[in-house]
């Protein structure tokens, strides 16, 4: 997991060929451009999930970790708070569907991720997290989810 601002984002780029690619997107996002819906930069290798709806209390949140795509979480507009749980802390709920990139996990809780204003989450393949949970009383968010595939 890595948790930084989009200013020191170059430090990363060695990560992945396209992370340079999700950067430069995310650092020229101008909020009033935000349209809900799924926007493909390179095909199915890297993509946003624009996201605008409601938190969610944490008890009805999920725990989700993806096995082919990264995660690069932005919030544009609006308080979410994110969770990150360590793997042999929790138990799977739902086996991974290849289809969504996704298994569900339940247990512990995790640990908070405070992702600064103007900064991003990274969630690699294979760690457990979960987002978009209330700041206190639900409100309305505007969050890019950058997907880049990792295998």
């Amino acid at each position: 997991m890595i948790v930084d601002t989009l200013e020191n984002a170059s430090r990363y780029y060695m990560i992945h060929p396209a992370f340079e690619m999700a950067m430069d997107y995310l650092d020229q996002f101008e909020g009033s451009d935000f349209k809900a819906g799924h926007l493909e930069l390179s095909g199915s290798d890297i993509f946003v999930n624009a996201m605008d709806r409601p938190t969610t209390p944490e008890a009805d949140t999920i725990w989700e970790a993806h096995e082919s795509y990264m995660d690069i979480h932005f919030l544009v507009e609006g308080k979410e708070r994110i969770q990150y749980a360590e793997e042999g802390k929790m138990s799977i709920d739902v086996p991974y569907d290849e289809a969504k990139d996704c298994t569900l996990f339940k247990g512990a809780q995790g640990l908070e991720v405070a992702v600064p204003t103007g900064g991003f989450a990274v969630f690699f393949p294979g760690e457990i997290h979960r987002a978009m949970m209330a700041d206190g009383e639900p409100s309305g968010a505007k969050k890019l989810v950058v997907k880049i595939r990792m295998d």
